[in-house]
């Protein structure tokens, strides 16, 4: 064995390991950073991938206890439930069905007695439905997925209605309605598995076989649910076709098993989402930091590196040394980051557990969110690789004798901008080195830029659910206040009473009212299907259209996204719909988005008087001087019940409230994570900067530059990246934000294809970049402080 390689042998060991952990004692401040920023990508991600998974699960195991239908056709009015089992049980492929029966009433015939205030539930847009509890199937369950079973007197409450209330076990509820009052006790509070989201628009209250017994048939309107179910639930969108088609009854929303699922987990999908988006973006920053780290540490030690190629230790050996600095490094921050991810994930799976039940981690949760931040560590440990490949470029010359090293820039740069009047020195120096030299700034412009865009784009999305627009990506065009009558026997009496109520109230400026009618059509594969088309004077105006544009003659038609993918046809072809015992031939003008009706619906100016409607809905421009909220309550009080009356704003708060809390916690959130990454970032890389350019600072200094202008400098250099970085996130927020939530709408399937966020321009044009721009400032300011314990001698000296 050679001198050399029995010296080889030893250094690969125990000095290999020295270095590493001098150098980690040594750069304390720098080496932590990293781990925070490696902490909080994988952290985020991990976090992400424990939530999607638990998500799922949850509704899973709620669903495998619940068992929701795979197909539920609600209907209003008598029924031939002979023809209906003759139907089913000639149906190839179901495996199950059943027909349940709920009686519906109004939120003012329910009033809640609690300890602390009396109130009813007169302003829930939520159709509510009393019903007894299943023998098998689509069970109503507790929270810890346990079958419900009540006794006389007792009441369970969906947790959709106790979340908005705040009610509590043991609340009474007094139940009055057609001269008919109980009382009873708030027993449970029961996971509903098909009605638990607002976008639903219904929920079910359990009472006791006795007590339903007892009440059936005596007040409110009876409901049915047709419920199928197969060996397969995809088989639930070719059973719909053939169901209506045979002409059972249907006068009602049917929804089938996958739009149940995603309605029920879309609040947590969006979260998702948000905190993946966040979590790539803060790699990126990882990363960023990580090359600038290293550039460093290779740029102060180019002499070591050059000594050690001269004595022929190899290119790989060199690297492992640097390599396995970062390797602990990223192991540390890694692991940290799983943990942080375990911690925190109560505050979230909290959620989870109140509206799907009671459930610890699973197993599946904490392995895949490991597998994920292992995954984060083999990203960040190739990454170093590929940068320590700089090592093998440098040359013992260039190292040892020529100095240049890593930077091969060029000599100095002749503009003539020095010669300017207009600018003080501090400001020339400062704008000079960001111009020529902005390589040197680019990790502050990426890191501002990054931050722009993490806080920007959730905060956008949640701006866009909260707004009052967000209603035309829900089939509807925006007004003060939104009327609707549902279906059932007085339909046409409290048609006409609303009318009446808006012809003779002269505070509206104007209305428009639509009656939504049901006709056939054919599908893609020339099977007749239904369609459900709000028919009006107004019909299709003011919506945001995917192609086309709004129905100006009686013979157009606009359907909705879904719609136009079941029926396979796009803007400008012809589609006949069948009715009244007879053809005719509509073009489409328009395709739009709608997550209402399960997506599908169709928008049309022919009036169809020929076809019973199944249900009327107003919408009610009003004077400027009229108190929306106000108007809404003396309309609900006049029309009484079967008649909703919604401001427009609490319409979509009440359908879209979950979704967008859930979404001001995650922003909050971001924005704490953005705040503390801006800081860290700015004290690491002011940290290396100066120690960079101490001979400058020296020289400076020697020439009678005070530190107030050396500091001056800093901040101006720093704030000039910081601008730039700001603006172009914004520019990019502005670009890309649509697109990146695009993509999550598409794959989810809701109705909804293209959005365009909403943003709030005090916030991402003023309040942000303002807030931004000077914590930067400030922290700058801090650091710079550090300039005084420098003696001009002893920099030069070194």
């Amino acid at each position: 064995m050679t001198p050399l390689k029995k010296w080889k042998g030893v250094w690969e060991k125990p000095m290999n390991w020295l270095i590493v952990k001098n150098d980690l004692k040594r750069n304390k401040v720098i080496n932590l950073a990293l781990v925070l920023f490696m902490m909080l990508s994988t952290g985020l991600a991990a976090l992400s991938m424990l939530i999607a998974v638990q998500t799922f699960t949850s509704i899973s195991e709620l669903y495998k206890t619940a068992q929701p239908p795979h197909f539920l056709q609600m209907h209003k009015g008598e029924i031939n439930q002979e023809e209906i089992d003759k139907f089913m049980s000639d149906y190839k492929g179901i495996t199950d069905w059943q027909t349940i029966t709920m009686v519906n009433i109004y939120g003012n015939s329910l009033t809640v007695i609690g300890n602390e205030k009396t109130y009813d539930l007169s302003d829930s847009r939520l159709d509510i439905g009393l019903v007894k509890q299943n023998e098998a199937k689509d069970l109503l369950l507790n929270s810890t997925h346990e079958k419900v079973t009540l006794h006389k007197g007792e009441i369970g409450i969906p947790v959709l209605l106790k979340d908005r209330y705040n009610m509590k076990i043991g609340d009474h509820i007094i139940l009055a309605d057609n001269e008919i009052k109980r009382d009873f006790v708030i027993k449970e509070f029961i996971l509903d598995s098909q009605m638990n989201s607002p976008l639903v628009s219904s929920t079910r209250i359990l009472l006791s076989d006795e007590d339903f017994a007892m009440l059936q048939g005596k007040f409110g309107e009876k409901e049915y649910l047709i419920e199928a179910y197969f060996t397969d639930s995809k088989e639930a969108s070719d059973f719909q076709t053939a169901y209506e088609n045979a002409g059972l009854p249907q006068n009602g929303q049917a929804v089938t098993y996958t739009m149940i699922f995603l309605l029920s987990a879309i609040t947590d999908i969006i979260t998702v989402f948000v905190m993946l988006l966040v979590s790539v973006l803060l790699i990126f920053v990882s990363f960023i930091s990580v090359k600038y780290t290293i550039m460093a540490a290779l740029e102060e030690d180019i002499a070591e590196i050059g000594t050690m190629k001269a004595i022929g230790i190899p290119f790989g050996d060199i690297r492992e040394l640097y390599l396995n600095k970062y390797r602990v490094l990223a192991v540390v921050g890694v692991i940290a980051g799983y943990l942080l991810a375990l911690l925190i994930s109560g505050l979230f799976i909290k959620q989870i557990n109140a509206t799907f039940g009671e459930m610890r981690l699973t197993p599946l949760a904490l392995i895949l969110s490991l597998v994920i931040s292992f995954l984060v560590y083999l990203l960040i440990n190739n990454y170093c690789k590929r940068i320590l490949k700089k090592i093998k470029k440098v040359t013992v010359v260039d190292a040892l004798v020529s100095g240049k090293g890593f930077d091969k820039a060029n000599g100095g740069i002749k503009d003539g901008l020095y010669k300017s009047k207009k600018l003080s020195v501090n400001w020339l120096i400062g704008i000079r080195e960001v111009f020529y030299k902005f390589k040197n700034w680019t990790i502050v412009f990426a890191i501002v830029l990054i931050t722009t865009l993490m806080v920007l784009v959730p905060a956008n999305l949640m701006n866009t659910f909260e707004a009052p627009e967000f209603i035309t990506y829900m089939g509807s065009s925006l007004e003060d206040i939104l009327i609707e009558v549902e279906e059932g026997e007085n339909l046409e009496t409290s048609y006409v009473k609303v009318k009446e109520v808006l012809e003779n109230d002269n505070s509206i400026e104007n209305y428009f009212e639509y009656r939504r009618v049901r006709v056939k059509t054919t599908d893609s594969e020339n099977q007749l299907m239904n369609l459900n088309i709000d028919c009006g004077e107004n019909a299709g105006n003011d919506l945001k259209y995917l192609s086309g544009k709004a129905p100006e003659e009686e013979s157009e038609i606009v359907i909705s996204y879904l719609n136009a993918n079941e029926i396979g046809k796009e803007v400008g072809e012809t589609m006949v719909l069948f009715f009244d015992d007879k053809e005719q031939e509509f073009t489409i003008s328009g395709i739009y988005q709608d997550v209402t009706s399960g997506g599908y619906t169709a928008k049309s100016k022919y009036i169809f008087s020929d076809i019973d409607a199944g249900k009327y809905t107003f919408s009610v421009n009003l004077n400027d001087n009229v108190d929306e909220e106000q108007k809404a309550e003396e309309w609900s009080e006049l029309l009484g019940a079967g008649i909703t009356v919604d401001p427009m704003e609490e319409f979509i708060n009440q359908t879209l409230g979950g979704v967008v809390n859930q979404l001001k916690t995650v922003v909050f959130g971001i924005i704490l994570i953005g705040a503390s990454l801006v800081i860290l970032f700015t004290i690491l890389f002011l940290k290396l900067r100066i120690a960079k350019d101490l001979s400058e600072i020296a020289v400076l200094k020697a020439i009678g530059f005070s530190e107030h202008d050396i500091k001056q400098q800093y901040m101006i250099k720093i704030g000039f990246v910081s601008i730039t970085g700001i603006l172009v996130g914004i520019i990019l927020t502005d670009f890309l934000g649509d697109r990146l939530v695009n993509v999550a709408l598409s794959i989810s399937g809701l109705g909804i294809k293209k959005v365009e966020l909403i943003a709030n321009p005090v916030i991402q044009y003023i309040v942000f970049p303002l807030f931004l721009l000077m914590l930067i400032l400030f922290v700058t300011w801090f650091v710079m402080r550090t300039i005084k314990k420098y003696n001009i001698v002893s920099i030069i000296n070194e």
